[in-house]
């Protein structure tokens, strides 16, 4: 009996010794985990598993590098692909080296953000540059919301608007992160290397935190006393403005650059966006559908009061007493454009106050909104008729302007996002409208690539000098280099006075007193050279044929 009961203490007592090891192996693998910073319970990565090391080396690198490819006297071109290039290369660095490597679609976002730089050595257009390099940022900010994880295709409009804004914001201030010291004494203590590799990084740290101020306070402090200039121009053997300018561009670049690349690694959600899908109210359906109706019945009385004028066209203004071609084409068209990209928001808000009830009333109001929510988007499909209605008019009368083609084109992705919206919204699958809209809108911007907006007009408005009586050379010649070489191959075809004002632009602009620079090259700008130096003697005979404004 002693003996079964002494056995069967021992055997008690050996399970809760070996429980107790398992639960304190558990407890030590938790520490180590923690320790060795894994992600906490809300997905983010913790200061201390940072790969400092390799932030701080890619940071400080483009830094130097956008120092010198950003200074070019031309606009973007080779050296924002190359920048773009660099930043792809530091994100995959730093993923290798940390604790969050890139998932599939975050390295395709950011090769689609590459594209993008590359296509930045296309086109010389000023607005179609821009939004290219918008189009650009957006992919690279895209996968650093979750830390390189996947979660674009299920995603919100809201979820998209945070990754563009946490990027932004980890940008300007995550390097603070990389300068908390404490942190940064913590990693690697237990080795004599990890303590060098401690300090370093302290250094680092500190040195990026310090490098604008004491450029600032430096030039302050030269230019307020001629003697310390004098001492310091003694130990200085270089040109202090310059160095100076130098220095403070490094810095931004790399703080900026330093910021992004913490964002990519610990992810750059915003606390404050997911407080406010928690907070998010719900009216009931009565509430909605009032809304709705109230919206629906102001699109049509719209429609049916400006039925006529909407779609008239030519007739409806020469019927109708002082009014223009300029008048009816500009009256409207660019508040039509506005009232189309608010709708969409705007029923995405009402569908979004219902999704917080039981199943019984989600279906009904399904079916509630499906009816409102129909009439509203067929009205707008009306409103965009209405639109390129517009367009047409003003373009038959005046020809085109580089604005009214990008606005057009934008119009039409609005019109794709119209349909998409009733495409997912109405048949319940919602989580998939913002991903098709975003998908759309890198279709649009590889589109206007395509279509050359400022090649377009000048195009078109020369085939119609004979009905347009005239074009208005002075807005083609400033449309940059993507109509150059068509001007030059059609110069003939204008006035004398207007050919000495174009082919002096042409000159001013792409002649060989304007050399092109390595760090802005661009294809379209080396086509105008091209085309202008072929036509050197041509240009200046045009150029110096009269007086011309």
């Amino acid at each position: 009996m002693t003996d079964h009961t002494t056995t069967d203490r021992s055997k008690t007592d050996h399970t809760l010794t070996a429980g107790a090891t398992t639960d304190r192996n558990r407890i030590d693998d938790s520490v180590t985990e923690d320790t060795a910073g894994n992600r906490t319970d809300d997905g983010t990565i913790t200061d201390r598993c940072l790969p400092v090391s390799a932030i701080l080396a890619a940071g400080f690198g483009m830094g130097f590098a956008g120092d010198q490819l950003l200074r070019a006297s031309a606009g973007p071109g080779l050296n924002f692909f190359l920048l773009f290039v660099g930043l792809a290369a530091s994100v995959w660095i730093v993923a290798q080296s940390g604790e969050s490597p890139l998932s599939r679609e975050a390295s395709s976002w950011i090769g689609i953000g590459v594209l993008c730089g590359a296509a930045l050595l296309w086109r010389g257009s000023d607005l179609v540059r821009f939004g290219t390099f918008l189009a650009a940022c957006t992919a690279f900010a895209l996968p650093a919301l979750n830390a390189g994880g996947a979660w674009i295709k299920r995603s919100g409009i809201l979820s998209l608007v945070e990754a563009v804004a946490g990027a932004g914001l980890h940008a300007a201030f995550g390097s603070a992160r990389l300068i908390n010291r404490e942190r940064l004494g913590e990693v690697g203590t237990r080795t004599s290397r990890g303590a060098v590799q401690g300090v370093v990084r302290t250094a680092a740290g500190g040195a990026l935190l310090a490098l604008i101020p004491l450029v600032i306070f430096g030039a302050l402090f030269i230019s307020a006393d001629e003697v310390f200039a004098t001492i310091v121009g003694g130990f200085v053997t270089i040109d202090l403005q310059d160095f100076a300018s130098h220095a403070a561009a490094i810095a931004v670049l790399s703080w900026l650059v330093c910021g992004y690349l913490v964002g990519v690694t610990s992810g750059t959600r915003l606390p404050g966006v997911l407080r406010l899908q928690s907070a998010r109210p719900s009216l009931g359906i009565a509430e909605v559908a009032t809304a709705l109706a109230l919206v629906d019945l102001l699109f049509l009385g719209f429609v049916t009061v400006q039925f006529r004028y909407l779609f008239g066209g030519g007739a409806w203004v020469e019927i109708t007493p002082d009014l223009t071609y300029a008048a009816y084409a500009r009256a409207g068209f660019f508040q039509l454009v506005a009232a189309v990209a608010l709708a969409i928001p705007w029923l995405l808000t009402t569908h979004a106050l219902l999704e917080n009830h039981g199943l019984k009333a989600r279906a009904k109001a399904r079916w509630v909104f499906g009816g409102f929510a129909g009439v509203h988007l067929v009205l707008l499909l009306v409103i965009v008729a209405s639109a390129i209605q517009r367009m047409l008019v003003y373009q038959t009368a005046y020809g085109l302007t580089e604005g009214r083609v990008v606005v057009t084109a934008a119009l039409v992705w609005l019109t794709l996002v119209v349909l998409w919206f009733g495409a997912t919204v109405f048949s319940g699958r919602r989580d998939r409208f913002a991903f098709g809209g975003l998908v759309t809108a890198y279709v649009l911007v590889g589109a206007l690539q395509f279509i050359n907006p400022a090649g377009l007009v000048a195009r078109h408005n020369l085939d119609r000098i004979a009905e347009l009586d005239g074009v208005d050379v002075e807005y083609l010649s400033s449309l940059g280099s993507d109509p150059a070489p068509l001007l030059v191959a059609r110069l003939g075809e204008l006035a004398e006075e207007a050919q000495c004002l174009v082919a002096g632009r042409l000159l001013s602009q792409w002649g060989p007193e304007r050399p092109g620079e390595w760090r802005s090259f661009n294809l379209s700008e080396s086509r105008a050279r091209e085309a202008v130096y072929h036509e050197l003697v041509t240009l200046r005979s045009m150029a110096n044929q009269g007086e011309c404004s």
